[in-house]
């Protein structure tokens, strides 16, 4: 058996999969500032009757730390950076750099080392921050000095140092740089977490392997996943383009998927049955990460959502408000419009009409303000998905299997999925003209892409022929080349390394695929010396197989 288990920021879904169906499915709140109690409840309700020694493997999503990036509830990190001379890197990151002495050349030879004592302040820790992050330019051909660095800081009392060339094997600066930012302004909530499901687990005898999904869609062991957090920021919308793909509700054509849970909304394009993968890497708010993920956007719109009143209209989110007044919240959310309009029914709608009432401006009756405040909402979303498009035309994207380019994204279909989606997203196709699809299962269609998603990992390889070695960054491996080297064998070399490293985590190996390489020949003075070869491979993401889903009322 095979379980799942998505904690979202509203409810926390788990699902048992089996002989190739949905064996039981549960849905049950979230419970914020103690996340092992909802996740308890939903294990309880999905294991009843089930024998937990034939569970095979579990896979965990969350939006937790997508939520906490969304909502700005990170902790602050302290970003150090070797940018070597002539780079302008302002503005490029999300908070202040500060700018070390020391830099490697393009070749990885180091042309200059960090001189910390010219540096005043880099190595005083300022108070309350606890992560730092380092990222030198061409450090994946050398990381040396990201080392050093990170040594320094470590003695400064820093607990945890997070290094580009460590999360990413490809040569953006910039985006490794982001990588590395991200990765330490989440460790905390993801390590929080991750400590909560091995507790879950633990307590109710589970003793299978423990994945996380990744961006991508393909799991991380939760052991590899803790030293490069990152990979967790977009597990939960991952999650929901895995859930669709097992529910096989992606039809023909270009369509547009849309996840509402009750903090964010997630939204992911399809073309031919297949989901759209960002070329570069994934985006956290406007700075670009080495993370590989979906093309897709998460947006700060879910049943929770609080509702602000403005002297004309109403702003909904990004801030979550809590349970519904229907079901005895405090405050009115977009929850309780849908109810007071009839796109949804549960609870009690007297207390959605009374919530909204209190909002209403003069003049205006409770129904007129739901409107206004779906229609805020709406404007959110379409805005996103206008940004997708514009993004999409501008930076070429691809398709699992082909590179799509040249032609305009023009979709004919929305697919929902998530707690949220029957009332939201059949509002939002009346307003896009577009026809709308719900697939039976899809309220726990995270849980379900969690749990038949394929185990991967991903790492790079560059060798240098006149330097006589190869280095695979993920791993500090740095190794002198075989005779008859070329782009095969360097295949080969790291196709095994990534066999060999499944194997340890007690993945199950699966077919390898080429994300990037790349070749060039190297000149001194007038004569060619070598070549060096750049390379980037992963064990193929995606799903187990495609199982028929089943609607349950929660």
């Amino acid at each position: 058996m095979l379980l799942g288990i998505d904690v979202g920021g509203t409810f926390t879904d788990a699902v048992l999969v089996d002989n190739g169906a949905v064996h039981a499915q549960a849905k049950r709140p979230t419970t914020h500032g103690e996340v092992l109690r909802g996740i308890l409840a939903a294990l309880d309700a999905v294991m009843d009757g089930a024998d937990a020694a034939k569970i095979e493997r579990v896979v965990i999503s969350s939006t937790i730390v997508t939520n906490a990036l969304t909502e700005g509830k990170t902790q602050p990190v302290f970003l150090a950076v070797m940018t070597g001379p002539g780079m302008n890197v302002k503005g490029c990151f999300p908070v202040e750099p500060y700018l070390v002495s020391g830099y490697v050349d393009h070749r990885g030879k180091i042309a200059a080392r960090s001189e910390f004592n010219k540096h005043y302040g880099l190595l005083d820790k300022p108070s309350g921050v606890q992560a730092a992050a380092v990222s030198g330019k061409f450090a994946v051909r050398n990381p040396e000095n990201e080392y050093v660095l990170a040594h320094e800081l470590k003695k400064s009392g820093y607990k945890k140092v997070f290094l580009g060339s460590e999360l990413s094997g490809e040569l953006n600066f910039i985006r490794r740089t982001n990588s590395a930012y991200f990765a330490a302004a989440v460790d905390k909530t993801f390590e929080a977490f991750g400590k909560q499901v091995e507790w879950a687990l633990k307590e109710r005898n589970i003793t299978a392997p423990v994945q996380i999904l990744k961006a991508d869609g393909g799991t991380l062991p939760l052991e590899a996943a803790l030293k490069q957090p990152v990979e967790a920021v977009f597990t939960g919308p991952a999650a929901s383009v895995l859930g669709i793909e097992a529910l096989g509700a992606a039809p023909e054509g270009k369509c547009i998927s849309l996840d509402v849970g009750g903090t964010t909304t997630d939204i992911a394009f399809w073309d031919n049955g297949e989901p759209l993968l960002a070329k570069k890497g994934a985006m956290i708010g406007k700075y670009p990460t080495a993370v590989r993920s979906f093309h897709m956007r998460s947006v700060g719109i879910g049943g929770d959502s609080a509702i602000t009143k403005l002297p004309q209209g109403f702003k909904v989110g990004p801030e979550r408000a809590g349970r519904a007044a229907a079901l005895g919240g405090a405050a009115a959310t977009l929850a309780d419009a849908l109810i007071v309009l009839g796109l949804a029914s549960f609870g009690d709608a007297g207390a959605s009409f009374k919530a909204l009432g209190a909002l209403c401006h003069e003049g205006e009756s409770p129904e007129m303000a739901a409107q206004a405040v779906l229609d805020a909402a709406l404007d959110v979303i379409e805005n996103a998905i206008k940004d997708m498009l514009h993004e999409w035309s501008i930076q070429p994207v691809y398709t699992v299997s082909d590179v799509l380019s040249g032609s305009d994204f023009v979709p004919q279909q929305l697919v929902g999925v998530g707690g949220g989606a029957p009332g939201l997203i059949h509002a939002l196709g009346r307003r896009m003209g577009l026809p709308v699809v719900i697939p039976p299962g899809g309220m726990v269609a995270n849980a379900i892409g969690a749990a038949l998603a394929r185990p991967t990992v991903a790492a790079s390889l560059r060798a240098d022929t006149t330097e006589g070695y190869y280095l695979i960054p993920e791993s500090g491996k740095r190794e002198r080349l075989p005779k008859r080297f070329n782009m095969q064998a360097a295949e080969e070399i790291l196709s095994a390394w990534l066999h060999e490293k499944a194997g340890g985590w007690q993945m199950e190996s699966s077919e390898t695929e080429v994300i990037s390489r790349e070749y060039f020949r190297t000149v001194h003075g007038y004569y060619d010396t070598g070549e060096i070869i750049y390379l980037r491979m992963q064990l193929k993401p995606g799903i187990l197989y495609k199982i028929t889903g089943r609607e349950v009322a929660f």
